[in-house]
């Protein structure tokens, strides 16, 4: 009498598993089994799940009778469709090898299953009715038994290129919009881990503006991957951005909402995610240095440090870098006709950042002023540059669109 049942049936679910797709006969095979054996239904539950998460290897289980008996049960459900695969041959061998079966010895137990499931009655994998060995319909509801009906996939078939998405069945309110979409799409796949539903949504042509509708209806569920080109990758950073993008379908103008404007705010790269706004607080505008100028060197003037202005964006939007909506020529653009220096003192689009002390790379900055007829002296420290309205920034957008022939939006409209 076998006392470890769970592993038992897990060795013979493993060979049931190996090529991917429970058949009928084989599903049929594995409840017979379980009832001649008197196995409680727990226990084949446990076993199946163990070998759906990929949690159970070939174990030797029990006496060596135990052990005959159990390799005997795997041939019948290798054997039940007629079809064995050469993953189930390769483990059937490994287990014999464990146990010391040799192949003379293996193939009289063969004859004896194959002479036992000529004889043995059918059951159907449908409603569970037996019928005699020689059917080829099941009596009670009519299924085929050589039908492919309710054969269960076990896994998916990802493909090598494009995008494919696998989730499983949910009570999500959203479950069932991604239902839809998935299978509206040619090579819908579908397969069973555990007692769940999977669903494989496939898109070949790898873009991801195309994937974006289904992976917005998925926002929220917890089991579900995503493939490129074979490979799964982490869906926060290849859908990082979906949230955003959702909140922008449902704007007045989705473009304005890009470059900020719906926060009363705007930047130069069309897209917030950045968060390196058009503002005098903003910090990148003090990513550069203060350098002497002029004939004599006498004058002062910021040199912007492009290179980390261009780190810093790539950094902020390396999460958003899937976004159909992101135009990294657009920054690059901006970038291009960004100045190069600026000098607070003469010109009237800058602005000293000031600051009340002294730290590395500031300079001291002494300012005259008059007011109502009165003089007075304002001293402070100053780490950098800020943008006095939006003169430059219009400008710069200007020829960045020009370049980039932009028609989703104007500079006009996003400034005014």
């Amino acid at each position: 009498m076998v006392t470890d049942v769970v592993p038992f049936l897990a060795n013979i679910a493993l060979v049931a598993h190996a090529d991917g797709t429970l058949s009928a006969a084989e599903l049929g095979q594995l409840e017979t089994i379980r009832k001649e054996l008197k196995f409680k239904k727990s226990d084949y539950n446990a076993a199946i799940r163990l070998v759906a998460d990929g949690d159970h290897k070939l174990t030797p289980v029990g006496s060596f009778a135990d052990q005959v008996k159990n390799l005997e049960l795997m041939l019948r459900v290798a054997y039940a469709d007629s079809d064995l695969d050469k993953s189930e041959v390769s483990l059937i061998l490994d287990f014999c090898k464990s146990i010391g079966i040799k192949q003379d010895q293996l193939n009289r137990l063969r004859n004896e299953v194959l002479s036992t499931l000529k004889q043995q009655n059918k059951v159907c994998p449908g409603c569970g009715l037996e019928s005699d060995s020689e059917s080829r319909f099941c009596p009670g509801c009519g299924i085929a038994f050589d039908s492919s009906t309710h054969d269960v996939q076990l896994q998916f078939t990802i493909p090598k290129t494009g995008i494919a998405i696998e989730f499983a069945q949910s009570t999500s309110a959203a479950y069932p919009k991604a239902l839809a979409i998935a299978k509206s799409l040619n090579g819908y796949q579908t397969c069973q881990k555990g007692k769940t539903k999977w669903n494989l949504a496939v898109y070949p042509s790898g873009q991801i503006s195309e994937v974006l509708p289904l992976a917005e209806s998925l926002t929220g569920l917890r089991n579900r991957s995503v493939y490129i080109d074979g490979k799964e990758r982490s869906w926060e950073k290849i859908f990082g951005f979906s949230w955003c993008s959702a909140e922008r379908a449902n704007a007045y103008r989705p473009a304005e909402y890009c470059f900020g404007k719906y926060e009363n705010r705007i930047n130069p790269w069309g897209c917030k995610q950045a968060r390196m706004d058009w503002a005098g607080w903003a910090e990148w505008f003090r990513y550069g240095k203060w350098e002497k100028s002029g004939l004599r060197g006498k004058k002062t003037q910021w040199k912007f440090d492009k290179e980390r202005i261009k780190h810093e964006l790539a950094s902020n939007l390396y999460r958003f870098r899937f976004c159909p909506y992101l135009k990294t020529s657009l920054s690059s653009a901006v970038l291009k006709y960004f100045p190069e220096t600026v000098n607070p003192e003469t010109d009237p689009n800058w602005a000293f950042h000031e600051i009340y002390e002294e730290v590395p790379g500031a300079i001291k900055v002494v300012q005259k002023e008059r007011s109502d007829g009165i003089s007075y002296t304002n001293k402070f420290w100053s780490d950098g540059v800020r943008p006095k309205g939006h003169r430059v920034l219009d400008e710069i957008l200007t020829y960045a669109f020009q370049d980039l022939s932009v028609t989703s939006t104007s500079v006009e409209a996003l400034l005014k």
